[in-house]
């Protein structure tokens, strides 16, 4: 049925064009406002205008069922490429953008420093952005889209999450008030644990990570480990320390970025070295992640020990 002579009007309604799309895939035009958050007589109006545009009718409605006629069908297989491609073009062009967004927790940002430099080397001009990553919410930051990748301890059980190659081992330490009789040891066993009042995982801590750096409950006799009240952030966990009569399990990488006047690090053994991988979301929609993590693989050597 001819609608209006249209011939002269040539424009195109970015508008118009996604709501016939997505009506198409939808065929129901209440779902179909749903998906594009509007109300459904504006669904209406755009397909209307569409086909005024058009001159003819492109969808056959009835009060059971929506469907595309064979003028409809033939617009859909034009336009569904060209406005996947723009889809596409506005998604890398605002990824582009905001350029990389990279999460690193606590100390171990050092890790980072190869791939950086390799990374800002080939894109001078791509912004690159360092968000610190809670203790409390090692995992939020990057499954809320806040950064694009991040470093993170071992072990990772995350099924969402792609975990990449290994940027850094660091061998342990523990954190003990200087006044303590132990601090001038040249290394304190965790059997000794047993004798000592040891800082626990906060309870938002993820299972996996806080199994696989935590200290366990017992040493490795069997002899129960006193716990102390957990800490959220490495200042908290030194100020512990210093006052409380309580010792941390770390690593090497503490004491290059956090100490504490009243805090000595003394060389941890019977605990595995901790190690630091990378890791973004399965679905990573900034092309520069895997750049990036090329760059990390080809910079760090398989079980690179940072210095004590």
């Amino acid at each position: 049925m001819l609608i209006e002579d249209s011939l002269r009007d040539t424009r195109v309604d970015p508008a118009e064009l996604e709501a016939f799309v997505v009506l198409a895939e939808e065929l129901h035009f209440g779902r179909t406002a749903i998906r594009l958050g509007v109300s459904q007589p504006r669904v209406s109006q755009l397909i209307r205008s569409l086909e005024r545009r058009i001159g003819r009718r492109l969808v056959e409605r009835t009060s059971r069922r929506v469907t595309l006629n064979p003028l409809g069908e033939q617009l859909l297989s034009r336009v569904r490429p060209a406005f996947d491609d723009l889809q596409r073009a506005m998604i890398e062009t605002r990824t582009l953008a905001r350029g990389l967004r990279i999460g690193f927790l606590g100390p171990y940002g050092s890790t980072l420093e190869a791939p950086l430099a390799g990374f800002r080397a080939r894109h001078p001009h791509c912004a690159v952005t360092l968000t610190q990553i809670p203790w409390t919410d090692i995992y939020g930051p990057l499954r809320r889209g806040e950064v694009d990748v991040q470093i993170s301890l071992t072990p990772i059980d995350q099924p969402d999450l792609t975990v990449g190659p290994e940027v850094g081992e660091f061998p342990r330490l523990l954190a003990i008030a200087r006044r303590h009789p132990w601090a001038s040891r040249a290394s304190i066993d965790v059997e000794d644990l047993a004798e000592l009042r040891v800082i626990g995982p906060h309870p938002d801590v993820s299972p996996e990570f806080a199994r696989g750096f935590w200290p366990p409950a017992v040493t490795p006799s069997g002899r129960p480990i006193p716990a102390a009240p957990p800490a959220r952030t490495e200042p908290e966990m030194l100020s512990a320390v210093a006052h409380n009569d309580a010792v941390f399990a770390t690593t090497t990488a503490m004491p290059t970025y956090f100490t504490h006047p009243e805090v000595a690090f003394v060389p941890l053994t019977g605990l595995a070295a901790a190690r630091v991988r990378l890791v973004w979301r399965n679905r990573a929609d900034n092309p520069k992640v895997a750049e990036f993590v090329a760059l990390a693989a080809e910079t760090t050597r398989p079980g690179l020990r940072q210095p004590t």
